[in-house]
């Protein structure tokens, strides 16, 4: 029996190449191997690049995508805001032109009520000046006797009979008919009564009045009293005689008398009713028509 042939390797003996072929064979051998070494893991690396790049780009896709989400819904969110500030700036917008129109309307309403007030307040000054006006004129012959001790069941012949009396005492001519009417007042809790006696004219009141001061001048430690009234029961009890003011005229004459003390005024009284006051004898007469007119007088 013979023996199989030996199969000859089909893979050369490098070695037995390598000390057989020529060096310069080799060496080119060997470039060619690195060569296609440097080929495949150029060709590994380009791979590898291009597969990171497309999976850099995917995620980068996926961050873009998520990010114009998000920014579509906030873009959304702002302009759903803005709609809604458009819509109250609008409507605050709105809301001021009506205001200002009020406005404008209640301006004006104002204006025309303050020029109301105004004529209404004028009108009433004047109306108040006619009634006071007619007051005076109603009350121009009548005169006040204050502090006047009566009893209290004094009848209208008896107070008659006082006022006659004191026109005699201070030795004026009357006649009992000059004496029209008399009011007897006595306010609450007062020991002394006033008498308004309604006279006939205006020159017997002027008359009493005159004899009344001049009697006081003259008479400076027993002025006027109510002896001279003939009544004997509280002789020595001081009277005093003036004009029948209106209440205007009557609140008036007190301001007045204290702004004459207070001041160093000479001279205040009253004539027909009204409040006078002087600073001298060579100083203006001033006629006192109001609250106002003392106040600017206190501030010269």
């Amino acid at each position: 029996m013979h023996s199989p042939p030996e199969k000859s390797s089909s893979v050369p003996d490098m070695q037995s190449i390598d000390e057989t072929s020529p060096p310069a064979y080799v060496a080119a051998k060997t470039r060619r191997r690195n060569v296609n070494q440097a080929k495949r893991q150029e060709e590994v690396t380009l791979t590898q690049v291009q597969g990171m790049t497309a999976e850099i780009k995917n995620e980068m896709k996926e961050l873009f995508d998520g990010l114009n989400v998000t920014q579509n819904v906030q873009i959304n969110t702002v302009l759903a805001a803005l709609t809604e500030i458009q819509q109250t700036n609008i409507l605050v917008q709105t809301t001021i032109t009506h205001l200002s129109e009020e406005n404008v309307e209640l301006k004006a309403k104002i204006q025309k009520m303050e020029m109301q007030a105004k004529n209404d307040k004028e009108r009433i000054v004047l109306l108040e000046n006619k009634f006071e006006d007619f007051q005076r004129t109603e009350r121009k012959a009548n005169v006040e006797i204050k502090n006047v001790p009566l009893k209290g069941d004094e009848t209208k012949k008896d107070l008659h009979q006082m006022v006659f009396r004191l026109y005699k005492s201070l030795n004026v001519e009357v006649d009992r008919s000059d004496i029209a009417d008399i009011i007897k007042t006595r306010k609450p809790k007062a020991e002394r009564s006033t008498l308004i006696v309604e006279l006939s004219n205006t020159f017997i009141k002027t008359d009493l009045l005159k004899a009344a001061k001049t009697y006081n001048l003259r008479n400076k430690t027993s002025k006027l009293s109510a002896k001279l009234m003939g009544l004997n029961a509280h002789p020595d009890t001081p009277i005093f005689i003036s004009e029948n003011l209106t209440p205007t005229a009557s609140r008036l004459y007190f301001l007045a008398r204290d702004f004459k003390t207070a001041n160093n005024y000479k001279y205040c009284w009253t004539s027909y009713g009204k409040v006078y006051l002087r600073l001298d004898e060579n100083t203006p007469i001033i006629n006192v028509t109001n609250d106002a007119q003392i106040q600017q007088l206190v501030q010269k």
